[in-house]
């Protein structure tokens, strides 16, 4: 595939972005495995709902992707599915400190763990994606083309008419 410089801008956008979001997890996966990032009893339960939320959103996106054609064709697959060991780790752990309550010092481990490879998922994630884009970057990328080259199109016929009144303007005096 022949790309242009605005498609490997996108991309490249889109890597750093990730390698962002990446880079973060690992600071905060650091932090909490070395203690250094305390975890308070309100925080550990805001954190527990927080993820207990987004842990059922990513399970439902996913089989959302894996039973919608039209979904499939806009999301990456591999992408889902290397996104899936996070909830599937941290439900059951938030059901477990719900209902055992364990020490925050055991928590914090957990979740540095969890961290950890939520850190070399992005990581490889935001490799892949340079090289092999997402379809639905690339169908951004197109229908952004399309708008500009569908305003370009109509400020040159607007310039062409301007000129056309200006010719006929001229012509009869």
């Amino acid at each position: 595939m022949n790309e242009d410089k605005g498609f490997k801008k996108y991309k490249l956008i889109y890597s750093i972005e990730l390698i962002v979001i990446a880079i973060v997890f690992l600071v905060l996966g650091i932090l909490k495995l070395t203690g250094l990032m305390k975890s308070h009893e309100v925080r550990t339960y805001i954190f527990i709902g927080i993820t207990l939320a987004g842990g059922t959103w990513v399970i439902i996106d996913f089989f959302w992707t894996l039973l919608s054609k039209k979904r499939r064709k806009k999301q990456c697959l591999l992408d889902k599915i290397l996104n899936l060991p996070i909830p599937l780790y941290i439900i059951p752990l938030d059901i477990y400190f719900l209902i055992a309550h364990p020490d925050l010092d055991t928590f914090s481990i957990f979740v540095g763990a969890a961290f950890l490879y939520v850190f070399i998922n992005y990581t490889f994630q935001a490799i892949y994606h340079y090289f092999k884009p997402l379809p639905s970057l690339l169908i951004a990328y197109e229908e952004e083309k399309r708008m500009k080259e569908e305003e370009l199109k109509a400020s040159q016929e607007s310039a062409i008419e301007v000129k056309e009144e200006k010719s006929e303007e001229e012509e009869t005096k």
